[in-house]
């Protein structure tokens, strides 16, 4: 299944009586069904074995795989399709940020509802660990019992179920945080992980560099949210991603005007600038001086 297939989940057939959070405990089809989501989703792998799809990756999955998975991150869990294997069943956990509180409506990625929760500082966790897509790896008795209750309150809805489900929600989120710390010492292996993405995005922007892309399709791309990615992506390079388009832009805009004759209104286009204003804005600030000032300057070299 190629991404104009995937279908977007509002949640709206999952949430009931006006409350932003769905429980369901599933077996998983072996048939495709690649999806985005305007919701977070925690999924915990409880038996059974297969895979799961996050946009061009495919990862197999096992008993005890917990997964933080945000807003427009194409994804599906699959069950192998053999007689021999046994089926991939999943807790999972939907819900949109404001369930926890309604300051969080605006809210779209796992790692801002933390940040503004201050769960981060509570737990003293490096920052560069929130983010990781799959974050637990074998049996969890803690986190599937917490599953258990969230299933069974929501399935059987006695009064102050909705208040115990946001009680169970924290109490998921803290034991997530716990193994986040658990696993902490491995942050240089995590900042080689990272480095290794940033620079899978900086061949892409550099191949792609003349066309409009999207900060959410980068992200994704790396499987972080577009905060967190920001944060990355400048960190490793010193520019913000909309600064590193504009320099490989104008590089290339440089290389063509000295060694072509196209127009600079050609020549920009080319780069990627419909609006020749804003190109020669961009490329003054950049280089400190017009397009036809430098096209001039190369000609006196030669």
């Amino acid at each position: 299944m190629n991404h104009v297939d995937m279908y977007r989940d509002t949640g709206e057939r999952l949430f009931k009586n006006g409350h932003s959070i769905y429980i369901n405990y599933f077996c998983e089809s072996s048939k495709p069904h690649l999806h985005v989501h305007d919701f977070i989703e925690i999924s915990y792998v409880a038996s059974g074995s297969g895979i799961h799809i996050l946009g061009d990756q495919t990862y197999e999955v096992q008993k005890g795989d917990l997964f933080l998975i945000n807003y427009n991150i194409p994804h599906e869990f699959r069950s192998l399709d053999s007689p021999s294997a046994s089926p991939l069943k999943v807790y999972n956990c939907v819900f949109k940020p404001d369930f926890i509180d309604v300051n969080l409506i605006d809210y779209r990625d796992f790692s801002d509802v933390i940040q503004y929760l201050s769960f981060r500082s509570v737990f003293s966790l490096p920052s560069n660990r929130i983010d990781d897509v799959k974050i637990l790896g074998g049996e969890n008795y803690a986190i599937e019992a917490i599953y258990k209750k969230m299933l069974e309150e929501f399935t059987n809805e006695e009064e102050g179920y909705i208040e115990l489900l946001r009680v169970y929600l924290i109490e998921l989120l803290i034991h997530i945080f716990r193994s986040l710390k658990k696993s902490s010492n491995n942050d240089s292996g995590t900042i080689s992980h990272h480095a290794e993405l940033i620079d899978r995005s900086i061949e892409y922007l550099k191949a792609n560099y003349s066309v409009g892309t999207k900060l959410a399709d980068l992200a994704s791309q790396s499987f972080l949210s577009p905060t967190y990615y920001c944060k990355l992506f400048k960190d490793y390079t010193g520019m913000t991603v909309s600064e590193y388009i504009q320099k490989l832009r104008v590089e290339e805009a440089c290389h063509l005007l000295q060694h072509t004759n196209d127009k600079i209104i050609v020549i920009a286009q080319t780069v990627g600038y419909k609006d020749i204003k804003h190109f020669n804005e961009v490329f003054k600030k950049i280089t400190g001086m017009t397009p036809s000032v430098y096209k001039n300057r190369m000609k006196q070299r030669t």
